[in-house]
Parts: structure tokens; sequence; C-alpha cells
């Protein structure tokens, strides 16, 4: 098989990634985004003697989405909840868009293809397989940020969306869920995976992503019992915090004033 190589391309929003995974002269791209002079950058990395055959949109949020224009006319891989919603036109499908059209209007960013989606967007399952060439690409069903998140593998690279990153503290639509969800990371981590790619920050070592891994659910935890017992935040910091450049000796009223923390306990309590 052909060497597969991977670029990645942070974004000046949030450390947002796009990726690009070539093998042969075959490419996938997944979350392409977001200023249009950054998907200019990123189509110039990609080898002129290449072909992008497939994007794949690991979640529905705004910012992982909306550069697909930058590509018209490739296929787009994704979860058949956000797959079954772009069909129907639903609510994960619209509130999207409008998220993208709210923000550029706001920031006078000029998008010329638009805010439609796709007009081939293809769902996949847990477990689901897709090609680009040679490639064999696998899918993983990871609901807890957003229903419709999903991971991919690339041969011994694992694609995880809005998990793990090392800018941020989790950002939870569904705590159990989340929780299953890193447990079964840490389970498809420890395998074989040499290097994880974040939705937002840089790449990992399979070491790295797994101590954020436990980092958060450590983290989760806290936040739990600090919700059961009806307190603002936790009265221990755990390393989540110290590792995204928290004061650990900040105050408990200093870190509930962050809008994360106050969705999180919302959620949960």
């Amino acid at each position: 098989m052909s060497e597969t190589r991977i670029e990645i391309l942070a974004s000046g929003i949030w450390q947002t990634t796009s990726t690009v995974i070539c093998n042969d002269r075959n490419c996938l791209v997944v979350d392409p985004g977001y200023f249009p002079r950054e998907l200019a950058d990123l189509v110039r990395i990609i080898p002129s003697d290449t072909t992008v055959k497939a994007l794949f949109f690991t979640h529905s949020h705004w910012d992982h989405i909306v550069g697909h224009g930058i590509f018209p006319g490739v296929p787009v891989y994704t979860s058949s909840i956000l797959a079954q919603s772009v069909a129907e036109g639903g609510e994960l499908a619209v509130r999207a868009m409008a998220k993208a059209h709210e923000f550029d209007s706001k920031w006078y960013v000029e998008r010329p293809w638009g805010y439609a989606w796709p007009a081939d967007v293809r769902g996949l399952d847990d477990g689901g397989h897709f090609n680009v060439g040679a490639l064999d690409i696998e899918a993983f069903l990871i609901p807890g940020h957003h229903p419709d998140c999903m991971a991919i593998r690339a041969e011994n690279y694992l694609l995880v969306g809005d998990y793990l990153s090392p800018c941020e503290i989790p950002f939870v639509d569904d705590l159990a869920e989340y929780r299953r969800t890193l447990q079964r990371l840490l389970t498809l981590i420890t395998g074989d995976i040499e290097a994880v790619i974040p939705g937002h920050g840089p790449r990992l070592s399979a070491e790295d992503a797994c101590r954020i891994a436990r980092e958060d659910l450590r983290y989760l935890e806290n936040i739990t019992c600090c919700a059961e017992r009806n307190d603002c935040c936790p009265t221990h910091r755990s390393s989540p915090g110290r590792r995204r450049g928290w004061n650990a000796r900040a105050s408990c009223r200093e870190l509930s004033q962050s809008w994360y923390r106050y969705h999180l306990l919302m959620r949960i309590s």
C-alpha cells in the first residue's frame, strides 16, 4: 500500500483543525475550515497530482462544515444522523448553516459559495467504512459533545472531532454519552494508534491523548459531584484545568463565570 501522508492546518478561530489525508493520488479532507483565505491555503497544501475524492464532517457544528464549498461537487461522508437531517432539512442541518451565516455576517466574512449543504452527503453508521482510493476509513459514532459526532480511523491515525483537545475543557451536550465516548476512545487509542488529531489544537501522541481522556473523565466526575452538591464548581481543580492554562488557585466564583461550565452545570443538575 502507498504511504499515507497527513497534513493539518489550524484555523485562526479556536485552532480548529482541517486535516488532509493523502494516499497515492487520492485525498480525503476532514472538516475543511474556516476562513476563505485559510481554505485557499488548504487547497495549496494538497499535491497538484492528487484528487480530492471525499470530505468528512466529524459533526455539524458550523466551524467544521462551512468550508466545503472550496471543494465543489466532492461527496461528503458524515454520520447517518447528520446525513438524514440534511436530506430532510432538519434542525441540525438548518441550525448549523444559520450559525455560520450569523458569524460571517457579524465579522464581514465573505463566503462565495454561500450556506447551502453539499448536494452529495453520505451517511455512515457506527462501524461503517468508506474508501478513498486504496485507503480504508472506519467510522465510529461518538455522541456526547453533539449527537451526530463521529471519529474516523485511517491506518494508525484517529481523528476525534471535538474531543481530547489540549486547548479546551469538555463541552458537553449529554454527560452520560460523553463519558461513554471517552471510555471508548481510550479503548480505540490503546490499540495500535500512532497519533490522534483533535478538532481543536495540535496533533497528539497516543500517550498524550490517553492522558487527556483520563483527565477529562476526572474533570467530569468532579463537576458532577459539584452539581449534586449545588456548588458552583469543584473544590479540587482537576488536571484538565492545569493543562489548559487555568490557575489552580482561582476562586470558585471566577471559574463558574465561564459560559461552558455554566452550560455543563445546567445539563447535569
